[in-house]
C-alpha cells in the first residue's frame, strides 16, 4: 500500500480555515445562531480539515462544536434531530489546502495554459475529496494509507478516477508515476468497500486507443458491480501545448515518457484524425451493443467531440442511461438537442416576434448552433443570430465553447451595431466567480460591449431570457 515518505503538497490553503461563508436561513445553523465569518475549529472534539468532515462528525444527535467568532471561543452542545440540515456553506471546503498531482501526464491540460488565465486554473490538483464534492476526476497515485482509510470508514464517494489505460506499463508511461501501476489494486480497494466510481479514458492516438482501449475496456467493465461508467474523451492540445511538445518541454520524466515494447518511442500527443475518430465511435458502439444486454445499460460513453468532428449523430437520451458524467461533456449536446425539441413541440409562450440577440459559440458546435438556430427563428418569428468564434487564446484545434474567454466573446461580436443581447454557455463562466478563463467578468464584457450578456445553458433559457426586462449595462 502507498506510504508517505514526505510532506504533502498543498496549495491554496486558507488564512483561516472552517471560515463560514453563509448560513441559509430556517437551518439548524441559523437556529443555533451560527453567523457569516465564524470559524469553526472543530465537532465533537476532532478538529477539522475539510467540510466533508464536518458532515460526517455533526450528523448525529448530540453534537458538540467549537467556534470561533472574533476574539471569542464559542461552545455549542446541541441536540439535533437526525434529519436537520445544518445549512452552512463553508468559504473554502478543503482546510488544509488542495492536494496537488504528483503525476507528470503528456497531455495534461494546466501545463497546456497561457499566461493571463483565471488563477485558480493553474493549480494541479490530485484532490479526492474535490473529487466526491465537484466531480474532478483523480488518478488515485497521490493516497496515503490514511486516506484510504477514511475514504474506507466515511465512505467518500462516488469518485472519478481517471484511468486512460489499464496496462500497468502504458499507465505509468501516461501518467508519469511508477505508482500509477496500480490502478485495478486501487480499483479492487474500493470495490471491497462498497464505493462506486466512475472511470475516465482519455484517449491518444496511437497509444493507448485500438487495442488498448480494448483491454481497458474490458477489464474496467469486469472490475466489479461499483464501477458506474467508463468515459472516453479525446485529448486536448493546446497551442501553448504543441509548442512545448515539440521543444520537448514536458518530458521531466524521460524513463516514463516513451511507450512500453516499443523499443522507447517518445509519446507524442496528436489530435484524432476523421477516420481515427469514426474507428473511435465503431469501436465504443460494439462494446456498447454487447454491454447494454447483459448490464441493462451501455456502461461505455464518448465524449461529444467525436460525435460533432465527424458529423455523425449524437446518440438518443435513453443510451446515455441518466448521463453518468454529463459534467465531462458526456451527452451534453443531447441534452441541448432535446430542449430544442421540447421548446419547439410545446405551445407558443409570449409573443417572440422580431426579438433577437447574438449566439456565441465554438467552432466545433457551430453547424449544429445555425441549424437550431434557424429552426427557432422559424418556429417563434426570432432574429437570434449565430456566431463562431475560433479560440485565439489555446489555438484552433481546441474548438469547445466552454474554452472561449471572455476576449474572444468580446472581439467576435465587436463590429456587431446592436443592442441586443449576447447570448454565451454558461460553461464558458465559473459558477463561483462568474469570470471567464481569462478573468473577464460578464459584467465587464457587459460594459465594454454596452450590451447584456446572459449566460445560458440551453435554448429555453435563451428565450425565456427574451421576454424578460433587459438588465441594465453601465
Amino acid at each position: 500500500m502507498t506510504v508517505q515518505t514526505k510532506p504533502r503538497r498543498v496549495a491554496e490553503t486558507p488564512e483561516r480555515p472552517g471560515r463560514v461563508e453563509s448560513v441559509e436561513p430556517g437551518t439548524l445553523g441559523e437556529e443555533i445562531g451560527l453567523e457569516q465569518g465564524d470559524q469553526i475549529h472543530s465537532v465533537n472534539g476532532q478538529q477539522l480539515v475539510d467540510a466533508l468532515e464536518f458532515q460526517y462528525l455533526a450528523d448525529g444527535e448530540q453534537v458538540t462544536i467549537v467556534v470561533e467568532r472574533g476574539n471569542e471561543m464559542l461552545e455549542y452542545e446541541i441536540e439535533r434531530e437526525i434529519w436537520e440540515p445544518w445549512g452552512i456553506t463553508f468559504a473554502d471546503p478543503t482546510f488544509d489546502g488542495i492536494h496537488l498531482c504528483e503525476n507528470a501526464c503528456p497531455f495534461c491540460f494546466i501545463k497546456q495554459l497561457p499566461k493571463g488565465m483565471r488563477k485558480s486554473l493553474y493549480v494541479m490538483d490530485d484532490d479526492y475529496r474535490y473529487s466526491m464534492m465537484y466531480g474532478n476526476f483523480v488518478t488515485l497515485t497521490n493516497l496515503t494509507e490514511a486516506d484510504w482509510q477514511r475514504i474506507e470508514e466515511q465512505r467518500i464517494g462516488p469518485m472519478n478516477v481517471s484511468v486512460h489505460a489499464t496496462d500497468p506499463d502504458l499507465r505509468v508511461a501516461l501518467v508519469g508515476n511508477p505508482k500509477a501501476a496500480n490502478i485495478m489494486e486501487h480499483l479492487a480497494r474500493l470495490e471491497r468497500a462498497g464505493i462506486e466510481y466512475n472511470t475516465q479514458v482519455v484517449l491518444c492516438p496511437g497509444v493507448n486507443d485500438g487495442e488498448q482501449l480494448d483491454r481497458t475496456i474490458g477489464d474496467l467493465v469486469n472490475s466489479g458491480p461499483y464501477m458506474r461508467s467508463i468515459a472516453i474523451v479525446p485529448v486536448g492540445l493546446s497551442q501553448h501545448g504543441l509548442e512545448r511538445q515539440s521543444k520537448r518541454v514536458r518530458l521531466s520524466r524521460t524513463c516514463m515518457r516513451s511507450l512500453p515494447n516499443a523499443d522507447q518511442k517518445i509519446l507524442e500527443m496528436r489530435r484524432h484524425t476523421d477516420e481515427e475518430a469514426r474507428e473511435v465511435i465503431r469501436q465504443v458502439s460494439e462494446w456498447q451493443q454487447k454491454l447494454r444486454p447483459e448490464h441493462g445499460r451501455s456502461v461505455v460513453y464518448l465524449g461529444d467531440e467525436f460525435y460533432l468532428m465527424t458529423g455523425e449523430s449524437v446518440p438518443q437520451s435513453r443510451e446515455y442511461d441518466g448521463f453518468p458524467q454529463v459534467e465531462d461533456g458526456i451527452g451534453i449536446t443531447r441534452l441541448f438537442l432535446d430542449d430544442v425539441d421540447r421548446t419547439i413541440r410545446r405551445k407558443q409562450r409570449r409573443d417572440l416576434t422580431g426579438l433577437g440577440g447574438t449566439l456565441v459559440c465554438g467552432t466545433l458546435i457551430a453547424d449544429t448552433m445555425q441549424h437550431t438556430v434557424e429552426r427557432i427563428n422559424q418556429k417563434f418569428g426570432t432574429t437570434l443570430r449565430v456566431v463562431s468564434a475560433e479560440n485565439t487564446m489555446f489555438g484552433p484545434q481546441i474548438n469547445v465553447s466552454g474554452l472561449l474567454t471572455g476576449g474572444i466573446v468580446r472581439d467576435a461580436v465587436a463590429d456587431e451595431d446592436s443592442s441586443e443581447p449576447v447570448f454565451i454557455s454558461d460553461t464558458m463562466v465559473s459558477r463561483r466567480t462568474n469570470t471567464f478563463l481569462d478573468d473577464m467578468s460578464v459584467t465587464d464584457l457587459a460594459e465594454s460591449l454596452g450590451r447584456e450578456v446572459i449566460p445560458a445553458e440551453n435554448i429555453s433559457d435563451v428565450l425565456d431570457a427574451l421576454v424578460r426586462p433587459a438588465a441594465s449595462v453601465a
